[in-house]
């Protein structure tokens, strides 16, 4: 069996988040007017210019959360990048929830990521922000892929793939070969 992911372009690079990843991302969406903000970070299997995001973790108990404001506990998350990479995992990137059906990042989001790659010691191109919203997907994802030279990506061509035991879309329910 199969599950959905989602598949996504930035630059060169081809992003592929898994099952596991999109889980995280949906059991954290600020739905309700009382729900705070969320993230983590991601992790996945990187061969070149093609990234599997296999992981997503998040949030901790030591992050510190608000309706409009997520700040991630940083040694938490250093300790998740040691025990991702001894698996075969690369850190890329981080995610978080924004209260807005389609995400899009604010300056201190675009700040925090450029601060991130700009001082990680790391041998990727660059890495991703995603912000999740209360929209199905992809228009409730925002992905970005931000460049060591300073550079900022917004993914294109971003879908979801249904997995083999997903039932078909309304349209093609019923349909018979003429």
């Amino acid at each position: 069996m199969s599950k959905a992911h989602l598949t996504l372009k930035v630059g060169r690079i081809s992003v592929r988040i898994g099952a596991q990843a999109l889980a995280t991302f949906d059991a954290h969406r600020q739905r309700r007017f009382f729900d705070r903000e969320a993230g983590g970070q991601l992790f996945a299997r990187v061969r070149v210019t093609d990234w599997e995001i296999v992981t997503a973790t998040g949030p901790r108990l030591r992050d510190r959360r608000g309706r409009f404001s997520f700040w991630p506990h940083r040694a938490s998350e250093q300790e998740e990048i040691f025990e991702n990479h001894a698996l075969g995992l690369d850190y890329v990137g981080d995610w978080h929830t924004h209260p807005e059906d389609s995400p899009t990042p604010s300056p201190d989001d675009l700040t925090s990521i450029a601060e991130v790659v700009r001082c990680s010691t790391h041998h990727l191109p660059g890495f991703l922000l995603m912000i999740v919203g209360r929209s199905p997907y992809p228009e409730g994802l925002w992905a970005s892929f931000h460049s060591v030279e300073g550079a900022r990506l917004v993914a294109e061509d971003m879908r979801v793939v249904p997995g083999f035991d997903d039932p078909l879309p309304e349209s093609r329910k019923g349909r018979r070969k003429s």
